[in-house]
């Protein structure tokens, strides 16, 4: 059986991450990329984690991750501190304009979710988020030299 799962993922992200960047643009919210809009993203559900933790769940290398924090911090989108409990560990929260956006982008999630969605029933889309679920289950469970 021929797949073509993995092309069609990574064209679902081309062409979705040249939408949402207009999307962004048209609607003046130029502060972040929609690759930090991951990094959001993670922060709008897991405010104040760890670095290691964010490079985890967005996919990010370490290094990637720390130039764009460097480049958001410096927007005002988040800070990173110490934490209490171990110096060396560094944790990521956002700013109250971080948090702010949130709310600014819920309209351009919702054009997203249009697009996304056009024709799906309802039952469709909770099926196609559920195996695309376990998809990333699977791919989290590999282990990747970062």
């Amino acid at each position: 059986m021929k797949t073509e799962g993995g092309y069609l993922v990574g064209r679902i992200k081309l062409l979705s991450g040249r939408i949402l960047n207009k999307l962004l643009s048209e609607n003046n919210l130029n502060e972040f990329s929609g690759e930090q809009g991951k990094i959001l993203y993670v922060l709008w559900k897991n405010d104040g984690i760890s670095s290691s933790k964010l490079a985890e769940y967005t996919r990010l290398a370490l290094n990637t991750l720390s130039i764009m924090l460097e480049h958001m911090e410096k927007n005002d989108l988040l800070y990173r501190t110490s934490c209490k409990d171990d110096k060396r560990k560094k944790l990521v929260y956002l700013t109250v304009h971080g948090k702010k956006l949130e709310e600014k982008t819920k309209d351009i999630n919702t054009i997203m979710d249009s697009y996304f969605y056009k024709d799906f029933s309802e039952e469709e889309i909770i099926q196609f988020e559920n195996q695309l679920k376990r998809i990333v289950f699977n791919l989290m469970e590999v282990k990747i030299n970062e």
